[in-house]
Parts: C-alpha cells; structure tokens; sequence
C-alpha cells in the first residue's frame, strides 16, 4: 500500500507542478504541448520581421531543476540584434511539467 501511495505522488508530481508556472496565454497540454506566441516587450517595433533571427532558452526537469537564460537581451545578442523587429516565445512541456522548454525568438537588423 505504501508503494502505490508513492507511486501515486510521483505520478502526481509533474501534473501539480504545472500550477506554479502562472498563467500562460496560450493552451497547454497535459501530456504534450509545444506551442508558440508573440510576445509585447518594450521597444519592440512590430514593424514586420526582420532579417536576422535569435534565440535563447530556459528548461526544467521535473519541476525540481531550472536552468538557463531566455531573456530577450540574450536572444538579440545571440542574433546580432541592435534593433529588435518582433518578439516572440515558444514553450514545449512533456507530462505536465517532467520536462519543460521556454524559448524566446527576437527577429531585427
């Protein structure tokens, strides 16, 4: 009995986990989700795509470990980016939060 009730907050665990990432704008999946949306940041010009492409990324396992840097600073530096054109963010979850991806794409000159 003391095994299945172990079992069962394993089991548990990644599902609840989930809760404490906010409220996000976008669907999420319980068993797998991976899906991508704009994002508003301040100096951003929404003037169509840009030329050049960055990203830079976060991830968790098992709501335990976090590690990463997925600022939007990040993402321009890594794509040569003085002057951000879009801003936008991509999450991939497996099992409610056993492994999680959060993503930012800034596109600019």
């Amino acid at each position: 009995m003391k095994k299945l009730g172990l079992l069962a907050c394993v089991l548990a665990l990644p599902i609840l986990a989930g809760c404490s990432y906010g409220i996000t704008p976008v669907p999420d999946g319980g068993l797998y989700s991976s899906v991508k949306y704009p994002s508003y940041y301040p100096g951003v010009t929404n003037e169509g795509r840009g030329s050049k492409e960055g990203t830079s990324s976060a991830m968790g396992i098992v709501a335990l470990i976090a590690v990463g840097d997925a600022s939007v600073e990040t993402a321009a530096a890594n794509g040569g980016i003085s002057k951000i054109k879009t801003c936008s963010h991509k999450t991939t979850k497996i099992l409610g939060g056993l492994y999680w991806k959060f993503e930012t794409i800034v596109t600019g000159e």
